[in-house]
């Protein structure tokens, strides 16, 4: 089976490396360095006490003649526009698989011609090193649920790579990426102003409640995650992935833009609309977007 999969940040390393040791993975980035280090050292995984290197093809751009079984697309969500004359290049009988975080970019998905579409969520701790080596901090399943179609290949990638790299079925994909966002407004933001690792957050009786608050803002914009998703779900990632430095923290200490528009910025918009007060959220996205633009240079 042929892979391609979009992105050579920590996620879309953490696959190919994985999926790699099973299958035929094309990894598409977008810098020639990058492909040059893939093509001459592989993928490294560090692991607890464990190192596997994977070889995977690399490339810069995919053309719409190459044969692919499945397309992975593990770039951020703000890079998803800019791929869309890809994807649709590549024709609408090809399988997609998004592992963005948030949900701003659901209605985009559902606007793409493929018959085959994939929402996945994943709960790895995963921290990249440099462009070819992760370490693979807090091991956990991805989570995946149709949003149309059938699961067609997929449904040998969950078959195969059940013992190295385990994918499970979910049946709502709303559900599924609500309660990754509920993982990802209660970790992220708090991360990245406080400086510290996840599982710090637990630890300290300040930062939890904050997630505590956060947590509570959420339930009253999606009454319906009430039983679907407790607290005491997000405490056990914020321990599973004790070590590991979220996205959003490893963003701000490297200038570059975070995903704070797709986690938090468009449950504002929602609280907005509904007439919700959530001061938590107020304050964190404001805070982060500030920090951001500081790095940026305004």
């Amino acid at each position: 089976m042929k892979i391609g999969i979009f992105g050579g940040g920590a996620v879309g390393l953490l696959f190919a490396g994985y999926l790699g040791r099973l299958f035929d993975v094309t990894l598409i980035v977008r810098r020639e360095s990058q492909v040059r280090s893939l093509l001459k050292d592989g993928i490294t995984i560090h692991k607890e006490s464990t190192t596997i290197t994977t070889k995977v093809r690399a490339v810069q751009r995919m053309e719409a003649n190459h044969e692919l079984d499945l397309v992975i697309v593990a770039v951020k969500e703000y890079d998803l526009l800019s791929l869309h004359e890809v994807l649709v290049d590549l024709g609408p009988e090809l399988p997609l698989l998004f592992v963005q975080n948030g949900i701003r970019h659901v209605e985009w998905m559902k606007s793409l011609p493929h018959h085959n579409l994939i929402a996945g969520s994943v709960e790895h701790g995963a921290m990249k090193e440099n462009d070819v080596t992760i370490h693979h901090l807090g091991e956990a399943v991805t989570n995946i649920a149709l949003i149309r179609g059938n699961w067609g290949v997929v449904e040998e990638i969950v078959s195969r790579s059940l013992d190295s790299f385990p994918f499970s079925i979910q049946h709502d994909f709303e559900k599924m990426l609500l309660t990754k966002l509920f993982v990802n407004v209660s970790i992220n933001p708090l991360t990245a102003l406080t400086r510290v690792a996840n599982g710090k957050l637990v630890e300290n009786p300040h930062f939890s409640q904050l997630q505590r608050d956060l947590f509570r803002e959420l339930l009253l914009l999606f009454p319906q995650m009430e039983g679907v998703i407790s607290f005491n779900k997000v405490v056990d990632i914020c321990r599973n992935t004790y070590q590991n430095k979220s996205s959003m923290l490893k963003d701000l200490d490297a200038q570059r833009r975070t995903e704070i528009e797709s986690i938090l910025g468009v449950l504002l918009e929602k609280a907005n609309n509904e007439h919700h007060f959530v001061p938590t959220m107020n304050v964190l996205y404001r805070l982060v977007k500030g920090i951001e633009r500081e790095g940026l240079g305004g």
